[in-house]
């Protein structure tokens, strides 16, 4: 709470992991955002709105931060905004765990293979993204995709005259200039060490799409 009046926070966005990978967020307001939310959480989710959560007759659930996941999100200029990480409990009374949360199952993962003698684990995600320059979506209706066109100067298809493109299956560990988006790639590390608290163990240019 002391962070969130020094760093002059205007916003909190609280984000949880679905079941397929990818963050969800919920943002308020941080002149509303209160000690005891940090204990009891808020009734913010609506998990039937969530691949995989809950059916629409139980669908009410809470988001519960985590206040050792503070961080600033620098992207954000505007309007000082800080990121929670946060556990989604159930709602009621007691406001149990909700048991398909992806960060309650690493938890328990972790607690099983202590109880069966590993005093030390490590656990982090491998994070594998596509980076292309363009990427249209032929379609018949809004509704109805039909095909898929991706632009890229890396690919063996790139006819703009630019970049220096890779054949099929050569996009695994390419040095540059074949590696076109190593700046890329030291920007998000930069930012993940140095603003969200996330240390980067390696990276690298990993296998391209072409072999799709």
């Amino acid at each position: 709470m002391d962070k969130l009046e020094k760093d002059d926070i205007k916003f909190i966005d609280l984000h949880f992991s679905g079941l397929y990978g990818k963050f969800h967020h919920i943002t308020i307001s941080a002149n509303i955002f209160k000690k005891t939310d940090f204990e009891n959480g808020l009734p913010k989710v609506d998990g039937s709105s969530i691949r995989g959560f809950t059916e629409i007759h139980e669908s009410d659930l809470i988001v519960k931060a985590d206040p050792s996941t503070y961080a600033i999100i620098p992207w954000i200029e505007n309007y000082k905004t800080c990121r929670l990480i946060c556990d989604i409990l159930r709602e009621g009374s007691n406001r149990i765990q909700f048991l398909r949360d992806p960060l309650d199952i690493a938890k328990k993962a972790e607690k099983y293979v202590n109880e069966n003698g590993y005093s030390l684990t490590y656990w982090g995600p491998e994070v594998e993204f596509f980076v292309f320059d363009k990427l249209f979506v032929n379609t018949l209706t809004p509704y109805h995709c039909q095909s898929y066109e991706i632009i890229s100067k890396e690919a063996p298809w790139a006819s703009d005259g630019f970049g220096y493109t890779m054949n099929l299956k050569e996009g695994y560990l390419p040095s540059t200039p074949g590696d076109s988006v190593m700046d890329f790639r030291n920007e998000c590390v930069d930012i993940l060490s140095n603003n969200i608290g996330i240390a980067c163990d390696a990276y690298q240019h990993g296998c391209n799409s072409w072999t799709m």
